[in-house]
């Protein structure tokens, strides 16, 4: 039998310890509970992951699963073993690219990751979706396909949020390897040099993180230094628990029927 099978499975018996009597007596309990298990799901798996102590805030982690979860229901992640968040709310001398797995909950890879030209020094502040600003772009990506150019392998990114970064591709942002990304430069400069806006990686770990996102994972790009609307990737889906418990390790408690007084 295999891991999917086994969990969907394991759902059918756990989702009845979740409804029994809760919808008939009374539904804005059941939501309120089920809100409050899925927002435990996200902090369980942070928590295990060991993503705090790595830099990866809270803020940064939850963004990006919920955005991860919400294109898992709309069927656009092909590669759904990984989730890729870059922090620009970070420094470009940290390293702020994280590699998630998702099925094991743990951390694959952390590493440095360059930014536009004209989004800032050694913070990114500013951000584009215009053809030739050399601004860094928000947002859900999709983990295109791969090609060799003139940085050698490199991986082509779409940009999955209208007026975001969906002209990605015609503005050519692509994860590539640069020379001005690596521990030397940063040792040298106190930053990593500045991309043309992708989110250029370094030559010692470039391979090895295109080899874990490309196939159509998703790539998250945050920060907290712009204010953001409401989108329909904002918020947890209402089957959060089922798709922790079908796609990751991390699965929901059993919660105990809740008996009204009319019962």
């Amino acid at each position: 039998m295999n891991l999917i099978k086994f969990k969907l499975l394991k759902l059918q018996f756990l989702f009845p310890f979740l409804f029994v009597n809760v919808f008939a007596g009374n539904p804005e309990s059941a939501n309120n509970i089920l809100k409050t298990e899925s927002e435990n799901l996200v902090l369980t798996f942070y928590n295990n992951a060991h993503l705090e102590a790595k830099g990866l805030s809270y803020d940064a982690f939850k963004e990006g699963i919920t955005g991860y979860l919400n294109l898992l229901n709309e069927g656009k992640i092909q590669n759904k073993k990984v989730l890729s968040i870059i922090d620009f709310s970070q420094p470009s001398n940290q390293k702020r690219l994280y590699i998630i797995d998702i099925e094991k909950s743990c951390l694959l890879l952390n590493t440095y990751v360059a930014h536009g030209v004209n989004s800032g020094m050694l913070y990114a502040n500013r951000f584009s979706n215009t053809i030739n600003s050399r601004q860094s772009s928000l947002g859900f990506y999709k983990a295109a396909e791969t090609y060799t150019g003139k940085y050698g392998l490199s991986l082509k990114l779409d940009g999955l949020e209208e007026n975001i970064n969906h002209k990605a591709r015609e503005r050519a942002i692509v994860l590539h390897p640069a020379k001005y990304v690596s521990q030397n430069f940063i040792n040298n400069n106190g930053y990593t040099g500045r991309s043309f806006g992708c989110p250029a990686v370094s030559y010692k770990d470039h391979k090895k993180v295109i080899n874990y996102i490309k196939g159509g994972s998703v790539m998250f790009i945050y920060t907290n230094k712009v204010d953001k609307s409401d989108s329909d990737l904002s918020t947890l889906p209402e089957n959060t628990t089922e798709l922790f418990s079908t796609y990751s390790c991390i699965a929901p408690k059993k919660i105990q029927p809740i008996y009204t007084s009319n019962e």
